[in-house]
């Protein structure tokens, strides 16, 4: 199995987890409480980042800092919408429809980066929007 194929299905299941878990946690608490307790619970993950030797790596830092920054930003603004919305919904309802935002990250794509999406790949979107409006049922 190739590297990335196992990270990628270490993801699905580590994200899966948390989605349900994450109702657990806004039913005990806030959705800025937890988003403060989301970060304590990168302190761990931060160590191992802070220990690699590729850490700082890279050609262009300073813009690479940036970025990252503002990864920060969309990721925490994000996270408390999401509390916020699990707060109000089901998991069951919830959490699929924001895994659906690889649609936004396509549509930026070929807006901004100019990427071409195929054939196969617009009846994929498709098939999402049909699953939004499923859920949304």
């Amino acid at each position: 199995m190739p590297a990335w194929l196992a990270y990628t299905l270490l993801t699905a299941l580590l994200w899966g987890v948390w989605g349900f878990e994450a109702k657990l946690l806004v039913d005990r608490a806030s959705p800025y409480a937890s988003q403060v307790l989301f970060t304590f619970g990168l302190v761990i993950p931060l160590g191992v980042v802070l220990y690699s030797k590729r850490r700082f790596s890279g050609e262009r830092r300073a813009r690479g800092f940036s970025y990252a920054f503002l990864t920060g930003l969309l990721g925490g603004g994000g996270n408390v919408a999401f509390y916020m919305a699990l707060q109000g919904g089901t998991a069951s309802t919830v959490v699929p429809l924001t895994s659906l935002s690889p649609l936004v990250t396509v549509l930026v794509g070929v807006v901004f980066l100019k990427e071409r999406i195929s054939l196969r790949q617009y009846g994929g979107l498709a098939l999402a929007l049909i699953a939004i409006f499923l859920l949304s049922l």
